[in-house]
């Protein structure tokens, strides 16, 4: 609902503004408070054509939790925090909308930065939050499908379409299904944007 307000407001100022309504995308932290997280699957039935993406945060999070912290001994996130990342991810991609990683704070950590970009990426995120613009350049590095991904993806493609209506084909000793094949086709897109 604070999304579709939010929304009203902006197409009010878009209007007096004279922009075109809409032009005014909308990614909102959508896990800062405990009920936020037990509606994260309202995104999927909502008509917010502002809707760029969803991402998730662990900041405010664990405070309206009461946590004390929000990793465990390891350094990494604590169960909760993954359960809500990954919540995060699905609800996202219910609603046909981007999963974006949160912040990594350690802006001087570029290949601490990196790695846990590129754990997202794997995971089906399209992009991070930046927290300080020298993390741009590595987020946008880290999303960007790898040399062997692409490759992968074009042998993928070249496999169906040696098999015209094939539901399933080989490829290095491995079945591939239809997911593969869209799958490859969105590595290609994304190379390609």
């Amino acid at each position: 609902q604070d999304i579709e307000t939010l929304s009203k407001l902006l197409s009010a100022c878009e209007d007096s503004f004279g922009l075109a309504r809409g032009t005014t995308p909308i990614l909102p932290v959508a896990t800062e408070t405990a009920g936020s997280v037990l509606t994260l699957g309202d995104y999927a039935k909502a008509d917010l054509p502002r809707l760029y993406g969803l991402t998730w945060g662990a900041e405010d999070l664990s405070t309206a939790l009461g946590a004390s912290g929000n990793k465990d001994a390891d350094g990494e996130f604590a169960f909760t925090y993954k359960m809500v990342r990954s919540l995060t991810l699905v609800a996202a991609r219910a609603a046909g909308v981007e999963p974006v990683e949160t912040l990594f704070s350690d802006f001087r950590n570029e290949q601490g930065l990196r790695d846990v970009a590129r754990a997202a990426h794997a995971e089906g995120f399209t992009g991070q939050l930046a927290i300080h613009p020298s993390q741009v350049g590595p987020i946008n590095d880290s999303f960007m499908p790898s040399s062997d991904e692409i490759a992968h993806a074009e042998k993928v493609i070249a496999a169906f379409a040696a098999n015209p209506g094939a539901g399933t084909v080989g490829l290095d000793g491995q079945m591939l299904d239809r997911p593969h094949l869209k799958q490859a086709q969105a590595v290609l897109a994304r190379a390609k944007r």
